[in-house]
């Protein structure tokens, strides 16, 4: 698949224009087919990679063959016309997490230290796969932490290995701070740097790649190294294909300020036994996030001129379309997918 990819990049003829599906009012359409990247490479393929999501804006995982239909200008492709497969995010896609933990003093001085690192290892176990999972290597994450210091701090590097990561975990101590401040903004600022680095390296090796910060807290910013404004500045310009979470904590967190930093969800506890549940509800919409992606490869019959695919889902009652224009100027019949 690796080869596949890079296939794709090195042959490709033209890039294609994208547009959000356009269908007519009386559709009743309620899934989204966004198109994130596509290539048309002789001796005629085309390979679309896109991802599914509901009204609300979540992830639709577990779709197989058997709910898309292909369109070539407004006619079904059966086939027994183009040789096509569908694949799941877990063959052609990497997708990075890194967790960012407030570790103040007043979180590891407090008994709510165990609870939540039990949290913690927790959502390490739902949204990072087991070995023997087939998208073992295609979910990773590396964690950080942060109190009022300047910098964020790296509890462990980026890893596939729930194990390993949730050693990280067992192994903070009451020892590792005793600054009762919290350099919220920055850490904001500084998680997003991250993340976006990791995009950056992996799409350097022709790899498809998304991103997720989740970030937890107890309270607000009280160091006051960056202003609010600073780190709603870092979010809003975030890249597209990074998401943001947001946890908190008791009485003492300013929701309104999560919320916005939180753009894709955030989720508040109101005490140490809720905080379990809510790791885990971050965990499902990321599950389903980084599991609604989707690569189609297909040989099109088509020989000449610009054409229009539409992507098609039906899962039940669900129903959405994509469309995308390309040009098979040179097209022949030696087409195969590896």
């Amino acid at each position: 698949m690796q080869q596949s990819k890079l296939y794709f990049f090195l042959l490709m003829v033209s890039a294609l224009f994208t547009m959000s599906c356009n269908s007519d009012d009386s559709e009743n359409l309620n899934l989204a087919v966004t198109i994130e990247d596509q290539f048309v490479n002789l001796p005629s393929n085309v390979s679309v990679f896109f991802r599914v999501e509901d009204a609300a804006g979540n992830g639709v995982a577990g779709l197989t063959e058997n709910d898309f239909v292909i369109y070539e200008n407004g006619a079904i492709i059966s086939e027994f016309e183009a040789t096509r497969k569908i694949q799941p995010n877990e063959q052609v896609f990497d997708y990075h997490i890194t967790l960012m933990l407030d570790l103040s003093g007043s979180v590891l001085g407090s008994e709510n230290l165990e609870a939540l690192k039990t949290a913690s290892k927790s959502f390490i176990d739902e949204v990072v796969p087991s070995d023997d999972k087939t998208n073992a290597q295609a979910i990773k994450m590396d964690i950080w932490w942060f109190d009022g210091s300047e910098n964020i701090k790296q509890l462990q590097a980026v890893s596939t290995s729930a194990t390993e990561l949730k050693a990280s975990i067992d192994n903070i101590s009451p020892a590792m701070s005793s600054d009762n401040s919290t350099n919220l903004f920055g850490a904001v600022i500084q998680g997003i740097e991250v993340a976006t680095q990791k995009l950056t390296q992996t799409r350097n090796l022709d790899e498809i790649a998304s991103s997720a910060v989740v970030i937890f807290t107890d309270g607000t910013d009280q160091a006051n190294r960056n202003t609010k404004g600073q780190a709603l500045s870092a979010v809003s310009n975030a890249d597209r294909d990074l998401s943001i979470y947001t946890i908190g904590l008791g009485g003492e967190i300013d929701e309104q300020v999560l919320r916005e930093i939180g753009k894709t969800s955030f989720v508040s506890a109101a005490n140490i036994g809720e905080l379990l549940d809510s790791f885990r509800e971050i965990g499902d919409l990321i599950n389903g996030r980084a599991n609604s992606y989707y690569l189609l490869e297909y040989c099109s019959p088509k020989r000449s001129g610009n054409n229009q695919l539409t992507i098609e889902v039906n899962k039940g009652a669900l129903v959405g379309k994509a469309n995308s224009l390309f040009d098979a100027s040179d097209f022949n019949g030696s087409c195969t997918l590896e």
